[in-house]
């Protein structure tokens, strides 16, 4: 294999590596999802799409920052963790990602991080997986 070749594929590979990690977020990384749900676990009525990539039934409300309301659920198919944040009206934000994710937007800016994660520098942590700016 010629070199320009070699180099390719080792890139390929590695990437496929980091994507392919990034794509997994098992349940058991995040303390926020574990236990019973409840009756306030249940997810806000948002758009018809807000929870195209959420698998709702593994939903916990995990807190409030600032006046918004916090939700994990794991993320349907390949979607990894979901982080729902909802101040009312419509100033809400939906987003899914690996084993981290960072969203923002008018309901605020949030990290989610598995439970080993170290806390991001200057953030307020909301639960034992989300922090907040």
């Amino acid at each position: 294999m010629s070199h320009p070749r070699y180099a390719a594929a080792a890139a390929l590979a590695l990437a496929s590596i980091v994507l392919l990690s990034g794509c997994t977020a098992p349940q058991d990384a995040f303390t926020d999802l574990r236990g019973d749900r409840e009756r306030r676990d249940e997810l806000p009525q948002l758009a018809e799409y807000a929870y195209d990539d959420v698998e709702v039934s593994t939903s916990r409300f995990v807190g409030e920052h600032d006046g918004t309301s916090l939700w994990l659920a794991l993320g349907r198919e390949d979607s990894g963790i979901c982080i729902v944040a909802d101040a009312g009206e419509d100033a809400w934000v939906v987003g899914c990602g690996g084993e981290t994710i960072k969203i923002g937007g008018i309901a605020g800016t949030y990290e989610v991080l598995p439970d080993a994660a170290t806390a991001p520098e200057g953030a307020t942590k909301v639960s034992e997986n989300v922090y907040a700016w």
